[in-house]
């Protein structure tokens, strides 16, 4: 890659987080903004606004965790995010839900292109430490992205099925088409993989990934494929490296915000962009998910806030922020759910209780927490399901899960959203799970397929 092509793209990125008149009142001088070093790549992957807290909060918006009664609704001026709450299938999404993850994989490709011209001997740590983090954003934006715009992966149809546009140069010569489904996984993998070879294990910047986010992320990612010998492995790896969870005995029931900002549990930090939606003053949690939490079980305080008319509304965000957007990094809670599924699927009874036991003895009033005991592979993944949807609460990943779990005949179910006199159903195997990418896209490039309806 030429550094003229990549000076020209840090323009562009420059120029979408900038305003027009503002970059027109100044000159600025053009061999300062050619990036050339490590240190410069250090800069791009350094943007937190655009690397960490720009990911689409569809999947949170989508999810069945919370309602909004009519009043609310019918309050929201943007019609796009009434229609993502009912599931309309002809949704047009504002152009930001594709493209901000996309600025994400532009800066990463341009640190790729850049490392290829810089001579890696002089600083191997540095430099690999930087290509890792590299691909593991790029993987981690294109994830974010096949949450909202691809169907579940199933093997027998991802080689058919429509997957993202992958695009692995800051170049904007050329046009890309979308790949498959199966073409999209294989390539998240493969930079993951890569990844893990590359960076640090410790935690030192919790927006910056590490080996265990990266193996984290596969593991998500083994889930999201139905691949639970993946999802086992890598849980494993990354919970090797780094295990702590928050002994939530701890923490301020009371507080509006019980979670502080890279507390402890935290692997990777990131976060969507805001909407209306899910804004706490007027997102209510759903009654039957509040009356789950028994006795002694510190979530129901620390995660909800009683509004005092019957309802709650969420207040357990994992960035110790009170607003309407939602966590979307990986955490360790989300790790252990994550082996313990993965290990009952893969007929491990034994290891998956004591997993699932590990964890909940830390979310409960110290010393009455009382040991799960499961007899059979059914009646264990029922309650690890339970209590992954229990505890994963606005982080970006019921969606994720409730299209995943819609494949398995013993977990599909028929969801269903209330307004007025309308009831809005999504049942199992429906196109509505992938949303239409935005019109702008399609019309800005031709060779971008649309999600059938």
């Amino acid at each position: 890659m030429k550094i003229k092509n990549i000076f020209f793209m840090s323009l562009w990125v420059f120029l979408g987080l900038t305003s027009c008149d503002k970059y027109l009142d100044v000159k600025p001088d053009q061999k300062m903004l050619v990036p050339k070093t490590l240190a410069d790549c250090d800069a791009l992957l350094d943007n937190r606004t655009t690397m960490n807290s720009n990911f689409s909060p569809v999947p949170d918006i989508a999810s069945d965790h919370y309602y909004l009664i009519d009043v609310n609704f019918n309050a929201i001026v943007n019609s796009e995010d009434r229609n993502i709450y009912k599931w309309d299938a002809k949704t047009d999404l504002a152009t930001n839900h594709w493209q901000a993850p996309y600025k994400v994989v532009l800066i990463a490709n341009q640190v790729l292109a850049l490392l290829d011209d810089i001579v890696r001997d002089k600083n191997v740590m540095d430099y690999d430490r930087i290509k890792g983090e590299a691909l593991f954003y790029r993987a981690y934006a294109w994830m974010q992205q096949a949450h909202v715009f691809t169907l579940d992966y199933a093997s027998e149809t991802a080689k058919k099925n429509m997957g993202l546009v992958l695009r692995f140069s800051p170049d904007i010569d050329y046009v890309s088409p979308r790949s498959s489904l199966e073409e999209t996984y294989v390539n998240i993998k493969k930079d993951l993989e890569a990844a893990t070879t590359l960076l640090p294990e410790k935690i030192t910047v919790r927006t910056r990934p590490t080996k265990v986010a990266a193996l984290a992320a596969l593991s998500r990612l083994g889930l999201m494929m139905g691949d639970y010998v993946l999802s086992e492995k890598t849980a494993k790896e990354a919970l090797n490296l780094y295990n702590v969870l928050i002994d939530y005995n701890t923490l301020s029931k009371t507080a509006s915000a019980p979670f502080p900002r890279f507390n402890n549990e935290v692997i990777f930090h990131a976060v969507t962009f805001t909407n209306a939606c899910i804004n706490p003053t007027i997102a209510k949690i759903d009654s039957n998910l509040i009356k789950s939490y028994v006795k002694n079980d510190l979530r129901g305080n620390l995660y909800f806030k009683n509004n005092n008319n019957g309802t709650y509304a969420f207040k357990g965000r994992y960035d110790g922020a009170v607003n309407a957007s939602t966590f979307s990094g990986i955490a360790t809670d989300e790790l252990y759910f994550t082996l313990a599924e993965s290990l009952v699927r893969n007929s491990k009874l034994k290891d998956a209780i004591d997993c699932l036991n590990t964890l909940l003895k830390t979310r409960y009033v110290k010393n009455t927490y009382v040991d799960l005991i499961l007899n059979t592979k059914e009646e264990a993944l029922r309650e690890i399901l339970l209590e992954r949807n229990k505890s994963l609460i606005m982080r970006n990943l019921r969606w994720m899960d409730m299209k995943r779990l819609n494949q398995d005949e013993s977990q599909q179910k028929t969801f269903e959203r209330v307004i007025g006199s309308e009831t809005y159903f999504l049942q199992a195997d429906d196109q509505r799970y992938a949303f239409l990418i935005p019109k702008k896209v399609i019309e800005f490039n031709s060779l971008i397929q649309q999600n059938p309806r």
